[in-house]
Protein backbone atom coordinates (compact mmCIF):
# COMPACT_ATOMS: atom_id res chain seq x y z
CA UNK A 1 0.00 0.00 0.00
CA UNK A 2 2.73 2.40 1.24
CA UNK A 3 4.62 1.84 -2.81
CA UNK A 4 1.63 1.90 -4.30
CA UNK A 5 0.87 6.08 -2.69
CA UNK A 6 4.22 6.62 -3.07
CA UNK A 7 4.11 5.72 -6.85
CA UNK A 8 0.05 7.81 -7.03
CA UNK A 9 2.31 10.73 -5.56
CA UNK A 10 5.17 10.76 -7.88
CA UNK A 11 2.85 10.21 -11.14
CA UNK A 12 0.69 13.09 -9.64
CA UNK A 13 3.68 15.27 -9.50
CA UNK A 14 5.02 14.47 -12.42
CA UNK A 15 2.10 14.85 -14.69
CA UNK A 16 0.08 18.06 -13.56
CA UNK A 17 -3.08 17.11 -15.13
CA UNK A 18 -3.27 13.46 -14.35
CA UNK A 19 -2.91 14.95 -10.95
CA UNK A 20 -5.50 17.42 -11.05
CA UNK A 21 -7.74 14.95 -12.83
CA UNK A 22 -7.15 12.01 -10.06
CA UNK A 23 -7.99 15.29 -7.32
CA UNK A 24 -11.11 16.05 -8.77
CA UNK A 25 -11.99 12.17 -9.11
CA UNK A 26 -11.31 11.75 -5.69
CA UNK A 27 -13.14 15.07 -4.18
CA UNK A 28 -16.11 14.02 -6.73
CA UNK A 29 -16.35 10.66 -5.24
CA UNK A 30 -15.79 11.34 -2.04
CA UNK A 31 -18.65 13.88 -2.26
CA UNK A 32 -21.05 12.30 -4.77
CA UNK A 33 -21.17 8.35 -3.25
CA UNK A 34 -22.23 9.39 -0.01
CA UNK A 35 -24.76 12.45 -0.59
CA UNK A 36 -26.21 9.97 -2.94
CA UNK A 37 -26.98 7.29 -0.29
CA UNK A 38 -28.22 10.35 1.54
CA UNK A 39 -30.95 10.70 -1.41
CA UNK A 40 -31.21 6.63 -1.70
CA UNK A 41 -32.44 6.61 1.89
CA UNK A 42 -34.48 9.52 1.64
CA UNK A 43 -36.60 7.46 -1.39
CA UNK A 44 -35.23 10.43 -4.05
CA UNK A 45 -34.42 7.28 -6.29
CA UNK A 46 -33.42 9.77 -9.85
CA UNK A 47 -31.09 12.03 -8.03
CA UNK A 48 -29.70 9.25 -6.02
CA UNK A 49 -29.19 7.33 -9.12
CA UNK A 50 -27.60 10.12 -11.13
CA UNK A 51 -24.96 10.55 -7.83
CA UNK A 52 -23.73 7.05 -8.42
CA UNK A 53 -23.52 7.06 -11.45
CA UNK A 54 -21.20 9.90 -11.81
CA UNK A 55 -19.18 8.35 -9.30
CA UNK A 56 -18.85 5.07 -11.27
CA UNK A 57 -18.16 7.07 -14.71
CA UNK A 58 -15.13 9.11 -12.94
CA UNK A 59 -13.87 6.31 -10.99
CA UNK A 60 -13.53 4.49 -14.52
CA UNK A 61 -12.26 7.81 -16.13
CA UNK A 62 -9.67 8.28 -13.38
CA UNK A 63 -8.54 4.55 -14.06
CA UNK A 64 -8.27 4.93 -17.56
CA UNK A 65 -6.19 8.07 -17.09
CA UNK A 66 -3.18 6.18 -14.26
CA UNK A 67 -3.40 3.43 -17.01
CA UNK A 68 -1.83 5.75 -19.72
CA UNK A 69 -5.13 6.66 -21.82
CA UNK A 70 -5.37 9.81 -23.14
CA UNK A 71 -6.03 13.02 -21.22
CA UNK A 72 -7.52 15.20 -23.49
CA UNK A 73 -10.38 12.62 -24.30
CA UNK A 74 -10.70 11.69 -20.67
CA UNK A 75 -11.14 15.29 -19.67
CA UNK A 76 -13.80 16.22 -22.60
CA UNK A 77 -15.45 13.32 -21.74
CA UNK A 78 -15.99 13.74 -17.73
CA UNK A 79 -16.71 17.61 -18.28
CA UNK A 80 -19.14 16.86 -20.63
CA UNK A 81 -20.96 14.08 -19.00
CA UNK A 82 -20.84 16.26 -15.53
CA UNK A 83 -22.62 19.35 -17.28
CA UNK A 84 -25.11 17.21 -18.59
CA UNK A 85 -25.94 15.58 -15.29
CA UNK A 86 -25.74 18.71 -13.26
CA UNK A 87 -28.58 19.97 -16.31
CA UNK A 88 -30.37 17.08 -15.13
CA UNK A 89 -30.15 17.26 -11.09
CA UNK A 90 -31.42 20.99 -11.45
CA UNK A 91 -33.77 19.91 -13.57
CA UNK A 92 -35.29 17.29 -10.63
CA UNK A 93 -34.34 19.09 -7.72
CA UNK A 94 -34.48 22.89 -6.26
CA UNK A 95 -31.03 22.30 -4.88
CA UNK A 96 -29.37 20.70 -8.24
CA UNK A 97 -29.30 24.41 -9.82
CA UNK A 98 -26.33 25.28 -7.60
CA UNK A 99 -24.13 22.63 -8.06
CA UNK A 100 -23.52 23.75 -11.48
CA UNK A 101 -20.92 26.66 -10.18
CA UNK A 102 -18.70 24.14 -8.95
CA UNK A 103 -19.03 22.34 -12.24
CA UNK A 104 -18.26 25.28 -14.36
CA UNK A 105 -15.40 26.31 -11.81
CA UNK A 106 -14.27 22.41 -12.56
CA UNK A 107 -14.54 22.66 -16.08
CA UNK A 108 -12.48 25.31 -17.18
CA UNK A 109 -9.42 23.88 -15.46
CA UNK A 110 -10.57 20.02 -17.10
CA UNK A 111 -10.87 21.34 -20.82
CA UNK A 112 -9.09 24.83 -21.26
CA UNK A 113 -10.68 28.25 -20.62
CA UNK A 114 -12.45 28.44 -24.74
CA UNK A 115 -14.52 25.12 -24.32
CA UNK A 116 -14.85 26.14 -20.81
CA UNK A 117 -17.01 29.35 -21.81
CA UNK A 118 -18.83 27.51 -24.65
CA UNK A 119 -19.82 25.17 -22.36
CA UNK A 120 -20.73 28.10 -19.86
CA UNK A 121 -23.32 29.62 -22.45
CA UNK A 122 -24.68 26.19 -23.08
CA UNK A 123 -25.58 25.84 -19.97
CA UNK A 124 -27.13 29.29 -20.14
CA UNK A 125 -28.92 28.43 -22.85
CA UNK A 126 -30.29 25.31 -21.81
CA UNK A 127 -31.38 27.06 -18.46
CA UNK A 128 -33.26 29.87 -20.30
CA UNK A 129 -35.30 27.36 -22.00
CA UNK A 130 -35.80 24.99 -20.00
CA UNK A 131 -36.66 28.01 -17.02
CA UNK A 132 -37.70 25.66 -14.71
CA UNK A 133 -35.05 25.42 -12.54
CA UNK A 134 -33.98 29.47 -12.46
CA UNK A 135 -38.04 29.74 -11.79
CA UNK A 136 -37.45 27.33 -8.73
CA UNK A 137 -34.76 29.56 -7.54
CA UNK A 138 -36.86 32.54 -6.53
CA UNK A 139 -34.37 35.20 -8.33
CA UNK A 140 -33.90 33.36 -11.66
CA UNK A 141 -31.78 37.06 -13.09
CA UNK A 142 -29.54 36.50 -10.49
CA UNK A 143 -28.60 32.75 -10.47
CA UNK A 144 -28.06 33.64 -14.18
CA UNK A 145 -25.86 36.49 -13.88
CA UNK A 146 -23.85 34.70 -11.21
CA UNK A 147 -23.52 31.46 -13.11
CA UNK A 148 -22.13 33.48 -16.05
CA UNK A 149 -19.60 35.44 -13.94
CA UNK A 150 -18.80 32.62 -12.15
CA UNK A 151 -17.84 30.42 -15.58
CA UNK A 152 -16.25 33.45 -17.15
CA UNK A 153 -13.79 34.08 -13.88
CA UNK A 154 -12.96 30.33 -13.69
CA UNK A 155 -12.15 30.47 -17.78
CA UNK A 156 -9.79 33.86 -16.87
CA UNK A 157 -8.03 32.23 -14.06
CA UNK A 158 -7.84 28.83 -15.43
CA UNK A 159 -6.09 30.51 -18.68
CA UNK A 160 -3.63 32.65 -16.39
CA UNK A 161 -2.73 29.88 -14.26
CA UNK A 162 -2.35 27.54 -17.15
CA UNK A 163 0.35 30.24 -19.07
CA UNK A 164 2.39 30.31 -15.53
CA UNK A 165 2.18 26.95 -15.78
CA UNK A 166 3.87 26.41 -18.80
CA UNK A 167 6.17 28.63 -18.42
CA UNK A 168 7.65 27.15 -15.09
CA UNK A 169 7.09 23.98 -16.69
CA UNK A 170 9.94 25.06 -19.22
CA UNK A 171 12.02 26.12 -17.02
CA UNK A 172 11.60 23.15 -14.87
CA UNK A 173 11.99 21.34 -17.14
CA UNK A 174 14.25 22.33 -20.32
CA UNK A 175 18.34 22.12 -19.58
CA UNK A 176 20.07 25.30 -19.92
CA UNK A 177 22.96 25.09 -21.44
CA UNK A 178 21.68 22.98 -24.53
CA UNK A 179 18.50 23.60 -24.65
CA UNK A 180 17.33 19.33 -24.45
CA UNK A 181 14.80 18.20 -21.81
CA UNK A 182 16.29 17.76 -18.50
CA UNK A 183 16.72 14.86 -16.06
CA UNK A 184 13.30 15.68 -14.22
CA UNK A 185 11.31 15.66 -17.46
CA UNK A 186 12.98 12.78 -18.05
CA UNK A 187 11.74 11.17 -15.43
CA UNK A 188 8.18 11.97 -15.88
CA UNK A 189 8.45 10.79 -19.59
CA UNK A 190 9.05 6.87 -18.45
CA UNK A 191 6.24 6.60 -16.46
CA UNK A 192 3.84 7.91 -19.39
CA UNK A 193 6.47 5.87 -21.60
CA UNK A 194 5.74 2.42 -19.93
CA UNK A 195 2.11 3.66 -18.71
CA UNK A 196 1.20 3.64 -22.68
CA UNK A 197 3.16 0.20 -23.49
CA UNK A 198 1.37 -1.43 -20.88
CA UNK A 199 -2.06 0.21 -22.11
CA UNK A 200 -1.39 -0.82 -25.86
CA UNK A 201 2.04 -3.01 -25.95
CA UNK A 202 3.32 -0.77 -28.45
CA UNK A 203 7.15 -0.99 -28.12
CA UNK A 204 9.09 2.25 -26.79
CA UNK A 205 13.22 2.45 -26.58
CA UNK A 206 15.30 3.78 -24.68
CA UNK A 207 19.34 4.68 -25.64
CA UNK A 208 21.87 6.18 -23.54
CA UNK A 209 24.05 8.13 -25.11
CA UNK A 210 27.58 9.25 -23.88
CA UNK A 211 30.50 11.55 -24.99
CA UNK A 212 33.78 9.65 -25.41
CA UNK A 213 36.79 11.05 -23.47
CA UNK A 214 34.52 14.86 -23.17
CA UNK A 215 36.66 15.21 -19.80
CA UNK A 216 40.04 15.36 -22.29
CA UNK A 217 38.14 18.17 -24.34
CA UNK A 218 37.10 20.15 -21.24
CA UNK A 219 40.80 19.97 -19.77
CA UNK A 220 42.59 20.71 -23.06
CA UNK A 221 40.73 22.65 -25.01
CA UNK A 222 39.13 24.69 -22.12
CA UNK A 223 35.04 24.68 -20.91
CA UNK A 224 33.91 26.94 -22.99
CA UNK A 225 34.64 24.26 -25.79
CA UNK A 226 32.73 21.90 -23.95
CA UNK A 227 29.48 23.68 -23.70
CA UNK A 228 29.91 24.35 -27.21
CA UNK A 229 30.66 20.63 -28.53
CA UNK A 230 27.22 19.80 -26.04
CA UNK A 231 25.35 22.35 -27.44
CA UNK A 232 26.36 21.08 -31.45
CA UNK A 233 25.77 17.51 -30.04
CA UNK A 234 21.72 18.15 -29.30
CA UNK A 235 21.13 20.08 -32.40
CA UNK A 236 22.52 17.26 -34.67
CA UNK A 237 21.11 14.44 -32.43
CA UNK A 238 17.81 16.61 -32.46
CA UNK A 239 18.46 17.31 -36.71
CA UNK A 240 19.02 13.46 -36.66
CA UNK A 241 16.03 11.61 -35.01
CA UNK A 242 12.59 11.67 -35.72
CA UNK A 243 10.21 14.57 -33.79
CA UNK A 244 8.15 12.35 -31.77
CA UNK A 245 11.49 10.57 -30.03
CA UNK A 246 13.01 13.06 -27.02
CA UNK A 247 15.86 14.34 -26.02
CA UNK A 248 16.86 14.66 -22.22
CA UNK A 249 20.64 15.67 -20.58
CA UNK A 250 21.11 12.83 -18.09
CA UNK A 251 23.96 14.47 -16.53
CA UNK A 252 27.30 15.79 -18.18
CA UNK A 253 28.14 14.68 -20.89
CA UNK A 254 25.34 11.58 -20.96
CA UNK A 255 22.03 12.23 -22.63
CA UNK A 256 18.92 9.64 -22.99
CA UNK A 257 16.87 9.08 -26.37
CA UNK A 258 13.13 8.01 -25.81
CA UNK A 259 11.88 6.51 -28.91
CA UNK A 260 8.04 5.66 -28.43
CA UNK A 261 7.33 3.08 -31.83
CA UNK A 262 10.70 1.63 -32.19
CA UNK A 263 11.55 -1.94 -31.49
CA UNK A 264 14.99 -3.65 -31.15
CA UNK A 265 15.57 -4.07 -34.94
CA UNK A 266 14.58 -0.20 -35.54
CA UNK A 267 16.70 0.76 -32.29
CA UNK A 268 19.96 -0.52 -33.96
CA UNK A 269 19.86 1.03 -37.30
CA UNK A 270 18.10 4.36 -35.91
CA UNK A 271 21.48 4.49 -33.33
CA UNK A 272 23.91 3.63 -35.78
CA UNK A 273 23.06 5.89 -38.07
CA UNK A 274 22.49 8.60 -35.15
CA UNK A 275 26.12 7.45 -34.29
CA UNK A 276 27.68 8.12 -38.11
CA UNK A 277 26.15 10.94 -38.49
CA UNK A 278 27.69 12.32 -35.16
CA UNK A 279 30.66 11.11 -35.68
CA UNK A 280 31.16 13.33 -39.33
CA UNK A 281 29.72 16.13 -37.96
CA UNK A 282 30.69 17.13 -34.42
CA UNK A 283 34.38 18.02 -33.92
CA UNK A 284 36.32 19.78 -30.91
CA UNK A 285 38.98 22.05 -31.38
CA UNK A 286 39.64 20.83 -35.28
CA UNK A 287 39.05 16.94 -33.83
CA UNK A 288 36.33 14.52 -34.30
CA UNK A 289 34.18 13.67 -31.15
CA UNK A 290 32.72 10.27 -31.10
CA UNK A 291 29.74 8.76 -28.85
CA UNK A 292 28.60 5.03 -27.23
CA UNK A 293 25.57 4.50 -27.00
CA UNK A 294 23.97 1.86 -25.30
CA UNK A 295 20.03 1.10 -25.85
CA UNK A 296 17.37 -1.14 -24.40
CA UNK A 297 13.33 -1.73 -25.76
CA UNK A 298 10.67 -2.27 -22.76
CA UNK A 299 9.83 -5.49 -21.57
CA UNK A 300 6.05 -6.41 -20.56
CA UNK A 301 6.41 -6.33 -16.51
CA UNK A 302 9.26 -4.02 -16.62
CA UNK A 303 9.75 -1.20 -14.12
CA UNK A 304 11.42 1.44 -14.78
CA UNK A 305 14.84 0.87 -13.10
CA UNK A 306 15.20 -2.43 -14.66
CA UNK A 307 14.35 -0.96 -17.94
CA UNK A 308 17.19 1.87 -17.61
CA UNK A 309 19.58 -0.52 -16.10
CA UNK A 310 19.54 -2.61 -18.89
CA UNK A 311 20.54 0.15 -21.10
CA UNK A 312 22.89 1.53 -18.61
CA UNK A 313 25.10 -1.79 -19.04
CA UNK A 314 24.71 -1.98 -22.84
CA UNK A 315 26.31 1.85 -22.70
CA UNK A 316 29.14 0.23 -20.60
CA UNK A 317 29.40 -2.85 -22.78
CA UNK A 318 29.98 -0.05 -25.67
CA UNK A 319 32.95 1.78 -23.59
CA UNK A 320 34.65 -1.38 -22.27
CA UNK A 321 34.52 -2.92 -25.90
CA UNK A 322 36.47 0.44 -27.07
CA UNK A 323 33.94 3.37 -27.81
CA UNK A 324 33.01 4.67 -30.92
CA UNK A 325 30.34 2.12 -31.06
CA UNK A 326 26.22 0.94 -30.65
CA UNK A 327 25.50 -2.14 -27.97
CA UNK A 328 21.41 -2.94 -28.07
CA UNK A 329 20.82 -5.55 -25.20
CA UNK A 330 18.27 -7.77 -27.28
CA UNK A 331 16.30 -10.91 -25.79
CA UNK A 332 17.47 -14.39 -25.02
CA UNK A 333 17.74 -16.84 -27.78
Amino acid sequence: MTRLLAGLRRRARADFRLGLYLVFGLLAVLVLAPLGLVRLLQGNLPLALIDFGVSLVILAAMAHAWRGGNLDRIGLSITLLVNALGLLASHFSPGGLYWLFPILMASAFMVGPRLALLLCAGVLVYLLLDGRALARSGQPLAVLSALAVNGVFAAIFAGQSGRRRQQLERLATCDALTGAENRRALEAELERAIAAFRRDGRPVALALVDLDHFKRINDELGHDEGDRVLQAFTRLVQGSVRRTDRLFRYGGEEFVLLMPGTDELGLELAMSHLRSRLREGLRAGGREVTVSIGGAVLRPGEDRDHWFGRADEALYRAKELGRNRVEIDLPEG
